[in-house]
């Protein structure tokens, strides 16, 4: 796992082969599986910056994907070492944005590109309007500007 604080981005490229249980009929990633490689790496960028599930979960929340865009590009195939690319897209409100960037490093070949939103949801089940104060604290921590509003 490679990461990267570069001009205030914070992101997170993960390595992986291709199993062939991830395979289709037609011996080609089904397309499905790709979602399931963007939640390993938020796992893994969580695990880098301190953000994991669990963690949300403690602090009293969920963070469901409610939005997720993805662009097919080119197929994979099993034995692919494929790259995985997730970047935080800061934004003030109260969510969390990732893009993700597959590419297939021997031939240079970018997989699919995507973008998830995820909202913070309190255990009552209320969608948060503002940032709570573990996002606070974690936007703090690593220089992401918060709302000029927040008195949190």
């Amino acid at each position: 796992m490679d990461a990267t604080t570069e001009n205030g981005e914070l992101s997170v490229t993960i390595d992986f082969t291709v199993p062939f249980y991830d395979l289709d009929a037609i011996q080609m990633v089904w397309h499905g599986n790709y979602v399931k490689y963007m939640e390993n790496a938020r796992e893994a960028f969580g695990d880098k910056y301190h953000f994991e599930y669990l963690h949300i979960f403690n602090s009293g929340y969920t963070a469901p994907v409610v939005d997720m865009h993805i662009k097919y590009r080119n197929s994979a195939r099993i034995g692919d070492k494929l790259a995985i690319k997730i970047t935080y897209v800061p934004t003030k409100a109260a969510k969390m944005v990732f893009r993700y960037i597959v590419t297939r490093p021997a031939d240079n070949a970018v997989i699919i590109e995507a973008e998830t939103t995820q909202l913070f949801v309190s255990r009552t089940g209320t969608f948060e309007t503002s940032n709570p104060d573990f996002v606070v604290e974690w936007k703090k921590r690593w220089n992401i500007p918060l709302p000029k509003s927040s008195t949190k």
